[in-house]
């Protein structure tokens, strides 16, 4: 099945930074707290943006070199200064959740035992210092991402899966309203199991998944031949994307949300964009840089940016908000006036249908007590990234030399006998991998180990091995059913075959079913990530699985476990290491060569 390259166009606008919070909270008075200045790191006033890249953008085949520092100060000084707790092992799974930094942990720390903070869903001191907080934070945020206030509102949400839920049980209850009783949704193949799940709120099965983004394309060129009920204006709809794969660290299209909102046909149909993973190495500025070219709704986790908190958001365009204020439910501090006795019919106003200069769409939506201290923690967070990196397009560069050195190391490991040892899953080869274009992939390699003889090595047994190393890296289906089917070339029989023998995803998953792996094992690199991290892994398989005996002829071609075949006529030896100019095979996809311009620069 042919997939295209992909072209992402963005907004060139520049980046909005700061607010009025200095990261200190005053109080109303000193009865209600005591404020004492927080102990900030000295920056030197520097241009970071025009430090030379060299080359760490760069393919090297074989080997690659190591990525330049883009950073006031080398990554190794960072990481003894604030990433203490990382010295007890090698930390490859900042996909999940990146790692916090000291000094986050000590302002926050300073905040709370210097100040008094109260429920902000009251007008008392300490409750005012902490609504005033949680409003300078959410200005401070936004303009962290790109996103002008003016135009986009920030809701706060336990993590990105609430805030797609929040988006889907709105959708779910207007669709009460049509006349089909239901709403369509549409959902790319790479989506995250959190956005699948959105699809169990249609009916009679109006849904669809997109298999790959020319599907998308076609779509957008004729909207209505995938399903009735998006060939009229006055249905609703919802189309739901990841900004990058959770599997293999793909960055996909961001104009779609521009053009679905310019379709006529389907001016009734919405966008949903999962962030979560993209936000993490990535200006966003480059997707909300332009508001009209947006999607109307954006989640993310500011644990996978920042470590901690462990909060999530979900950025809301303030011109498609009023949507999300016909859902059903409402919770404490949402209303502002509620019915419940006195006979008649019962009713309630929420504040988010209200909003005014001093609220806005996030008061209707926010239920319950926020969580005000995680908040705080966020504002500090800010400051810290900021402290440490400049910008996130410094982490960006950053992350995409070291994924370039990570993925030509393990693509160079070879058995003796010229055979793969690793086979990243990725979309295409060589001539249009997306590993070092920062706009097409982002810190992130998923793979799987193969024997000498090409039968496969369960991840599970990669991991554990990974494990007794002090290697942290993830396994399995990684939350990503529609990617893992297409990586590993399923056919629907195998995936029911793999469901009747037992197979879940989970630590008691089998890993292996007749030579046909499960799942994968995926390496992911953040901010603080240093060369050494990604030799470690490179070195670990190196010595666990690579066969150094050649136990078959020079130029001997071998049908591997999944029937794709490998030559071993070019293959030249380094050590017990044989490299070779050209990558082996991955999961049969072919795309037209790489259209680079008109793109952002993500990493």
């Amino acid at each position: 099945m042919a997939r295209p390259g992909i072209l992402l166009r963005f907004s060139e606008r520049r980046h909005r930074r700061g607010s009025s919070l200095n990261g200190h909270i005053k109080p109303a008075d000193a009865t209600s707290s005591v404020t004492t200045p927080t102990p900030r790191p000295v920056t030197r006033e520097k241009s970071w943006k025009h430090r030379s890249l060299g080359s760490i953008t760069s393919i090297f085949h074989g080997h690659s070199q190591a990525p330049q520092n883009v950073y006031e100060k080398p990554v190794e000084v960072i990481r003894q200064e604030e990433y203490p707790h990382m010295n007890n092992g090698t930390y490859l799974d900042h996909s999940g959740t990146t790692i916090y930094a000291a000094s986050t942990v000590t302002r926050f720390s300073h905040k709370m035992l210097n100040n008094l903070y109260g429920n902000p869903h009251s007008e008392n001191k300490p409750a005012k210092v902490s609504g005033d907080m949680v409003d300078e934070i959410r200005l401070k945020a936004l303009r962290f991402l790109g996103a002008d206030p003016e135009h986009f509102d920030l809701v706060f949400t336990a993590n990105a899966t609430a805030a797609i839920k929040l988006v889907a049980d709105s959708f779910r209850d207007l669709a009460e309203q049509t006349r089909s009783g239901s709403f369509w949704y549409g959902y790319h193949r790479d989506a995250h199991t959190s956005l699948v799940g959105v699809r169990e709120f249609t009916r009679n099965g109006e849904h669809h998944v997109f298999a790959h983004d020319q599907e998308v394309e076609a779509w957008l060129e004729h909207p209505g031949a995938y399903h009735r009920a998006i060939d009229r204006v006055s249905s609703l709809g919802l189309f739901a994307w990841p900004g990058q794969s959770n599997l293999t660290g793909r960055r996909l299209p961001l104009e779609w949300a521009g053009r679905v909102r310019r379709l006529r046909e389907i001016q009734g149909t919405y966008t949903l964009l999962d962030a979560a993973a993209l936000a993490m190495t990535c200006d966003m500025t480059r997707v909300f840089g332009d508001p009209s070219q947006a999607p109307d709704f954006t989640c993310v986790s500011f644990y996978k940016i920042f470590g901690f908190p462990d909060l999530g958001g979900l950025i809301v365009r303030k011109d498609s908000g009023h949507i999300l204020t016909l859902r059903k439910y409402f919770g404490g501090g949402t209303v502002t006036m509620v019915k419940t006795l006195g006979g008649g019919p019962v009713w309630h106003i929420s504040k988010g249908a209200e909003m005014t200069e001093e609220g806005g769409l996030h008061d209707g939506l926010e239920d319950g007590t926020l969580p005000f201290h995680s908040i705080l923690a966020l504002g500090e967070a800010i400051e810290v990234q900021r402290d440490l990196y400049g910008n996130m397009e410094n982490v960006s560069r950053h992350v995409t030399g070291l994924v370039v050195r990570l993925y030509e190391g393990l693509r160079g490991l070879r058995h003796g006998n010229g055979g793969e040892v690793v086979r990243v899953y990725e979309e295409g080869g060589e001539e249009v991998t997306g590993y070092g274009d920062s706009r097409r992939q982002g810190g992130t390699v998923a793979f799987n180990v193969f024997g000498e003889d090409g039968g496969v090595v369960s991840y599970d047994r990669v991991e554990g091995l990974a494990n007794e190393r002090g290697i942290y890296v993830r396994s399995g289906g990684i939350c990503c059913p529609g990617g893992i089917f297409t990586a590993l070339q399923y056919e629907p029989w195998q995936l029911n075959r793999a469901k009747s023998a037992g197979h879940r995803c989970g630590p008691h998953g089998l890993g292996v079913i007749n030579d046909l792996p499960t799942g994968v094992v995926r390496a992911s690199l953040g901010a603080m990530s240093t060369t050494k991290d990604v030799d470690t892994l490179i070195e670990f398989l190196r010595e666990m699985f690579v066969t150094p005996t050649t136990t078959r002829k020079r130029g001997h071609s071998r049908k591997n476990s999944n029937s794709s075949t490998i030559s071993n006529s070019s293959v030249g030896s380094v050590g017990s290491v044989a490299f070779e100019p050209k990558p082996a095979e991955t999961f049969a996809v072919q795309a037209p060569p790489r259209v680079t311009s008109g793109c952002c620069s993500l990493s």
